[in-house]
């Protein structure tokens, strides 16, 4: 089969931390198929410093270059729409320069079936949309009669989460084209290790438990609230490890940072903690949960979110407020110090090792893919 993937979020050598979840899923795909992978890279990431690898690639990946202007309003300019078209423009470019005509466009986030509704429905072929949205208000912004033709254009989504798929229900799709497929994880990269040893590498204490946090440093991830729970505990023992970017650090002196890293690069660092907590406020559904459950960590994150489908309270995790700094410190002292509790939870992670991996994923997508050519 020749599928052609649309995704504004593929690593690079410039952005190796991009879409890992993506990347990972081709690699799979790729093994049983032809896959091309158009990924528009914004001019400005262009001039960034290249990484030497973000991993070994099994697809053709094109890049064409677009101008990004952000989101901001400027007298009666909308720079997000100019920024859509530049970006559709580039799609638009690439498809030009495809010689051989996809059975199937697999797009990443209903925004990147926008670009190739005409072309597809010119050469009659299906679109399959990856939803796994953290939100919908992008598409609600979207006129009606864009909505509509959308909703008409895509022949199948692959929802992560049944919060994905009510949501989508409630948005006009259509419920027989909707199909639940949760992310999943390589057992093969990410597994368990010898934590004092990853924390030795790491260059942190080994004896003090470690809080870790993989994400984007914003307010709806939360990792400022890991830090004002841990301040709250006044606990010196305590030391927190934040990976991420896009956005700023309430300053301590207990917290040490790393950058976004290529995906190869996490098992160890995930190993490297004692508890991974995440008081996320929407998530579609979130692959750092799944990679830290196949390092068998356990996982402090969010009730009331996507994630009760990922974590068992009190069997692989804590469910908590997100928003509730007293229920985040509480969840925090308790994996400290009842070492029963916290070695109960990783002995259920043990026994789930395989059961959500990313070859059975795969499969799951291929047979839908090949029931639409």
């Amino acid at each position: 089969m020749n599928i052609l993937v649309i995704s504004s979020n593929y690593p690079s050598l410039q952005n190796p931390n991009y879409g890992a979840f993506v990347y990972n899923l081709m690699q799979e795909m790729a093994q049983e198929h032809q896959i091309t992978v158009i990924s528009p890279l914004k001019l400005h990431d262009a001039n960034k410093k290249k990484h030497t690898t973000y991993g070994q690639e099994a697809c053709e990946v094109k890049r064409p270059l677009y101008l990004s202007l952000s989101n901001k309003k400027i007298g009666f300019i909308d720079t997000d729409k100019l920024s859509r078209y530049f970006y559709k423009k580039a799609v638009q470019k690439s498809l030009n320069m495809i010689d051989e005509r996809p059975d199937i466009i697999y797009t990443h986030f209903l925004s990147n079936a926008l670009p190739i509704m005409n072309y597809a429905k010119k050469y009659n072929i299906p679109i399959v949309v990856a939803s796994g949205e953290s939100t919908y208000t992008s598409f609600e912004k979207r006129s009606v009669n864009i909505r509509k033709k959308l909703i008409e254009s895509i022949a199948h989504i692959v929802c992560v989460s049944n919060e994905n798929k009510e949501q989508l229900i409630d948005l006009g799709f259509y419920q027989e084209k909707i199909t639940v497929i949760p992310n999943a994880v390589n057992y093969e990269m990410f597994k368990p290790m010898e934590k004092a040893v990853c924390k030795t590498k790491l260059g942190l204490e080994p004896d003090k438990f470690t809080v870790g946090f993989i994400g984007h440093f914003i307010h709806r991830k939360g990792p400022n609230r890991i830090i004002e729970a841990i301040e709250k505990l006044n606990d010196k023992n305590i030391q927190l490890v934040c990976v991420g970017s896009k956005g700023e650090l309430t300053e301590n002196d207990f917290t040490f940072t790393l950058p976004p890293l290529p995906n190869d690069q996490l098992p160890g660092i995930y190993n490297a903690f004692d508890v991974f907590v995440l008081p996320t406020l929407h998530e579609g559904s979130c692959n750092v949960i799944e990679e830290a459950k196949a390092c068998c960590l356990p996982i402090i994150s969010s009730k009331g979110t996507s994630v009760e489908e990922q974590i068992i309270h009190n069997k692989t995790g804590l469910l908590i407020n997100p928003l509730d700094i007293e229920e985040i410190a509480k969840g925090i002292n308790r994996m400290k110090h009842d070492l029963d509790f916290r070695m109960s939870l990783i002995e259920n992670l043990k026994d789930k090792i395989g059961e959500n991996s990313l070859g059975n994923r795969a499969e799951k997508i291929n047979y839908i893919l090949k029931n639409l050519i």
